[in-house]
């Protein structure tokens, strides 16, 4: 496994890349809290700000995404996973939301996965 997590300067310029790409409006809508957290083979990983951003990233723009982040890292980047921050990337696990106390031990019909 070959992995890569970009410096500020590597992050910056991706940010200033899809601002020049997509427009400045397109890209203060969608683009917001934008970051790349690692490189990983031929898959980039990446935090948005609110779960639909990490959505329309992933449907509408991983395409362009890739083939902007391959002109600032250096490496084909071949699959955009994009996720809420917070989340793994490599898991099926979500942030602790309080689940166990909202669901007073009724848990027991989840899947381990999203307990």
């Amino acid at each position: 496994m070959n992995s890569l997590r970009p410096t500020g300067v590597e992050q910056f310029a991706l940010e200033a890349k899809l601002n020049r790409i997509f427009g400045a409006k397109l890209h203060d809508s969608v683009f917001p809290g934008f970051e790349v957290l690692e490189v990983v083979d031929d898959e980039l990983r990446a935090w948005a700000s609110s779960e639909h951003r990490a959505a329309v990233i992933d449907i509408r723009y991983s395409g362009k995404v890739a083939w902007v982040a391959q002109t600032v890292f250096n490496r084909p980047i071949r699959r955009v996973n994009v996720v809420l921050r917070g989340m793994k990337h490599d898991t099926c696990e979500q942030p602790d939301c309080g689940a166990d106390s909202r669901w007073r031990g009724r848990t027991r019909g989840l899947h381990e996965c999203h307990k």
